[in-house]
């Protein structure tokens, strides 16, 4: 390992440049030129970037490694002591450069380059297999090197066998003793065959070894695959259940959207517009001036509201099919609210046309002209006109008011309008079930002038509005609030503050 401040030594540099094939296929390749300009790289040396730095400190021990298999022992002339007792007469080690006695002679597995290397840098620089060669070769067995090569080439099992780094690693855990095993008794028939010079392969020993390695890595790859299937098949189980999250996400997101008030007014804002029957221009500008519901993409854009609008005026329906980017319960459920809204406001037209004639007692004229004005003002009420309310209201008898009608009005207005004297002969009001607030205000700047008491204020709302018994109730609180206030004569602001007053518990 280099001292800490040295992260190549002049040793390594020599030996990562030699490694040609090596250097070639690792990130070694990203600092040749940085070797070849700098014998030795220290931590701190001025011309190294901190990104080199970097992948020195990363990628410096896999380096090794890699460069370590390209070298092995010469098999003809492993090794050579110098018998020479003076130093100076020994040969270099090429990659330390100090003077060795004990001479490895290591060649280059593709370009057959030999090296000179002492003892020590073959520890340190080549791989367990080298190492292995070094200590088994000796003057026992000089040629233990060449058995070796010719014994790896009829089996080739054998070095990974012996010196594979990690051993198996996927084997499951009961079989890592046989597997240790293994490498130890092909460890014993190989030494033992290099411990002497002979021409006989210890194949017949060895045959066992081969076919337990072969079970070994069978089974080893069984395991590798169930775990490349379960991690494949986890993968498909965590985005299917990303996508059925994300199904049930919208899924909620969509119902608590179109159970929002915001979305429900929208509808109606919508809706409001379309029942009117506007031209498509027209619709358009009051769309723009319309707030909607926030959604990760608009529900309806202005050619397409335009489009709805044209569809409803022509068919009564909205459907938009050609329109396929539009949300179709979106669609759905804006038909339905306009078709509720129009049948609602149809319904209200012509009540309100039998209430001006007939059912409301009007305490002046000018209230009851106002009202058919603002009736022509309609859909419905286009075609008609002031003269056309005033000679119906004189129409007092039902013969009479059918004949009028057969002459005057179309058939729709003939149907309503029956209808509705049908049911009330006696032409008492119809009864409105809904309120606005703009309706509350105007019926009491009309009615409670002419009411002499509170009773008979609320006995007209009655006759005028039937609403749900709590907004009833609510309405009568207000009135009775409204007609009081409107017969004080003193300071209302502090009227109320006195009341609020006595209201506290």
């Amino acid at each position: 390992m280099p001292a800490a401040t040295t992260l190549i030594t002049p040793a390594e540099n020599r030996f990562f440049l030699l490694s040609e094939r090596a250097r070639r296929r690792t990130t070694l390749q990203q600092i040749s030129a940085l070797l070849r300009a700098h014998v030795t790289v220290k931590a701190d040396s001025d011309f190294l970037k901190p990104t080199v730095r970097n992948l020195i400190l990363q990628d410096h021990g896999q380096w090794l490694t890699d460069c370590s298999h390209e070298w092995q022992l010469l098999a003809s002339l492993p090794y050579v002591i110098n018998p020479n007792e003076n130093r100076q007469a020994w040969h270099h080690c090429e990659l330390c450069h100090k003077p060795v006695r004990y001479e490895y002679h290591v060649q280059n597995k593709h370009n057959h380059r030999e090296l000179i290397v002492g003892s020590e840098c073959v520890k340190k620089f080549m791989n367990a297999e080298t190492r292995y060669l070094m200590v088994i070769t000796t003057e026992d067995n000089f040629y233990a090197v060449a058995q070796y090569q010719t014994l790896t080439t009829a089996v080739p099992t054998v070095p990974t066998i012996m010196f594979a780094q990690p051993w198996l690693p996927q084997l499951p855990a009961e079989q890592a003793p046989q597997a240790r095993k293994l490498r130890q008794t092909t460890t014993q028939t190989v030494t033992t065959y290099l411990k002497r010079r002979t021409k006989q392969l210890p194949l017949q020993e060895l045959k066992p070894a081969e076919q337990t390695y072969q079970r070994l890595v069978h089974d080893e790859q069984a395991v590798i695959e169930a775990a490349e299937r379960a991690a494949r098949q986890a993968i498909v189980t965590n985005q299917q259940q990303r996508q059925a999250q994300a199904q049930q996400n919208a899924v909620k997101a969509e119902q608590t959207l179109r159970q929002s008030h915001a979305y429900q007014r929208y509808l109606q804002q919508l809706a409001a517009i379309i029942v009117m029957r506007p031209e498509r221009p027209m619709a358009k500008q009051q769309f723009e001036k319309i707030t909607p519901p926030v959604t990760e993409r608009p529900l309806v854009n202005s050619y397409q509201f335009g489009q709805m609008v044209t569809e409803y005026r022509q068919t009564g329906k909205i459907q938009v099919r050609r329109l396929a980017m539009l949300d179709h319960q979106f669609v759905a459920a804006l038909n339905q609210v306009t078709q509720q809204l129009d049948e609602q406001q149809t319904t209200r037209f012509y009540d309100d046309v039998f209430n001006s004639c007939w059912g409301w007692q009007y305490h002046q004229q000018a209230t009851q002209r106002a009202d058919w004005e603002h009736l022509l003002t309609t859909r419905w009420g286009q075609s008609l006109s002031l003269a056309w309310f005033e000679q119906l209201a004189m129409q007092t008898t039902m013969p009479q008011t059918q004949q009028w009608l057969a002459d005057n009005a179309d058939a729709g207005m003939q149907a309503a309008l029956q209808q509705r004297l049908a049911a009330h002969e006696d032409r008492q009001p119809i009864a409105r079930d809904r309120m606005t607030r703009s309706e509350l205000r105007q019926f009491c700047l009309r009615e409670q002038p002419a009411a002499p008491t509170l009773e008979a204020f609320e006995q007209v709302f009655d006759q005028q509005y039937q609403l749900p018994v709590d907004r009833q109730a609510t309405a009568h609180e207000t009135l009775a609030y409204y007609y009081i206030a409107r017969q004080y004569q003193g300071d209302h602001q502090r009227a109320l503050q006195q009341l609020n007053w006595l209201l506290k518990v």
